[in-house]
Order: structure tokens, then C-alpha cells, then sequence
């Protein structure tokens, strides 16, 4: 109540002494220092703009607990991902007070994207446990809901915005519709393929 409006901050200031409990010198995907018995997870910081998968930490927790244990079981399927060279690398960086652990969206991606292609098993369970997120917003908000919705928000903030004097240009019409919206899933789904193909492609030549 009585707030004007509200802001979503993506990151954080990690904690150097996490990686001093670890003896943390290379973050190796989420590895400590290489070693497929040591992990460590923080949530990536920031958002990769070439890959919008989502902001939500669930998926990613269930991801990266599934993927630890699989290879904590099955070492010599951690032996293809350690000779690949494929995961990035991270290291501390005190400049910007960012410890080893803390990276950017991109490295989680990279990690994810590598480990699905160079690891068979990761690869059948993340084609169930991927489009889940995705499954379920199309179930609870189907795109004619949540474009209603969108436009509803949309021309609350115009008559806000012509309430406290910002009335001398007309409020601009929502710009999105079905069609415009239908192109735009269109093409996600055309990047994710093309990422699968990559991924499959990968894990053909570690075969």
C-alpha cells in the first residue's frame, strides 16, 4: 500500500570467506578446483541476454543438486567432462569483490549447455525437467490471460502517469498482440532447437 513502484535487483555481493572454507582457487563449471567430490552453487548473477531461460531459482537448484549427485556416483562420466576442456573457469577477483563462487549468468549457462551435451544421462533428464518451468506457465497463464493482463498493467501506468501531469502526449496503445507475441515463441523455440542440436553434436564427438 502507498508504494509508487518497485524494483527487482538481479546479483549480490558474494562472501570471500566461502571460498577460504573450500580452499577455492578455480571454479571449474561448479567445481571446486577441478575435484567432482567439491561443489559449490551460488545463483548466477545478472542475466545472459543470449539466453533468457528464466529468473526463478527452483529449476536451477533441481538441475544443479541432480547433476552433482549423478556424477558423484558415476565418476567416469566426470572424467569425459574433465578431459573435455568444455566447462568454464572462474576465479576470484578482488577488484570487484567477487570471490570464485559468484558468477555471471553466462557461466551457468555454458556449464549447463556442456555438461547436457558431454553427458548422455544429464541430457535425458534435463529434456523432463527443462520444459517443465515452461509447461506450467502456459497451463496456469495461457497467452490471451496474460496479454489482458499485461494491458490491463499497461494502462494503469498510463492513467497513473496523466493523474500526476504527464498529459500532453495521448497514452500509446499496449503494443503487443497475439500474433506479434506467437512470432516471438516462435523463434525461442528455434533457438532451443539450434542449442539442442549444438549440445547433440558435442556429445557425439566425446563418443
Amino acid at each position: 500500500e502507498n508504494v509508487p513502484i518497485m524494483l527487482k535487483l538481479l546479483g549480490f555481493n558474494g562472501d570471500f570467506s566461502n571460498d577460504r572454507l573450500m580452499k577455492l582457487k578455480e571454479l571449474f563449471g561448479w567445481w571446486v578446483n577441478k575435484d567432482y567430490r567439491r561443489y559449490i552453487v551460488a545463483e548466477p548473477i545478472g542475466v545472459d541476454a543470449n539466453n533468457f531461460g528464466g529468473t526463478s531459482f527452483s529449476p536451477g537448484a533441481i538441475v544443479w543438486s541432480e547433476q552433482y549427485v549423478h556424477l558423484l556416483k558415476y565418476p567416469k562420466d566426470w572424467d569425459i567432462v574433465h578431459n573435455s576442456g568444455a566447462l568454464p573457469s572462474h576465479v576470484a577477483d578482488e577488484s570487484i569483490d567477487r570471490p570464485a563462487y559468484v558468477v555471471e549468468a553466462r557461466h551457468g549457462a555454458m556449464t549447463q549447455i556442456a555438461l547436457t551435451g558431454l553427458v548422455p544421462a544429464l541430457a535425458e533428464r534435463n529434456a523432463i525437467t527443462g520444459p517443465l518451468a515452461h509447461i506450467r506457465m502456459w497451463q496456469m497463464h495461457p497467452l490471451d490471460s496474460f496479454l489482458a493482463a499485461a494491458k490491463k498493467e499497461w494502462d494503469e501506468w498510463g492513467k497513473q502517469l496523466r493523474e500526476m501531469g504527464y498529459d500532453d502526449k495521448p497514452h500509446p496503445e499496449y503494443p503487443y498482440t497475439e500474433d506479434i507475441v506467437k512470432v516471438y515463441l516462435d523463434k525461442e523455440m528455434e533457438t532451443y532447437r539450434e542449442q539442442e542440436a549444438r549440445a547433440t553434436a558435442m556429445m557425439e564427438r566425446t563418443r
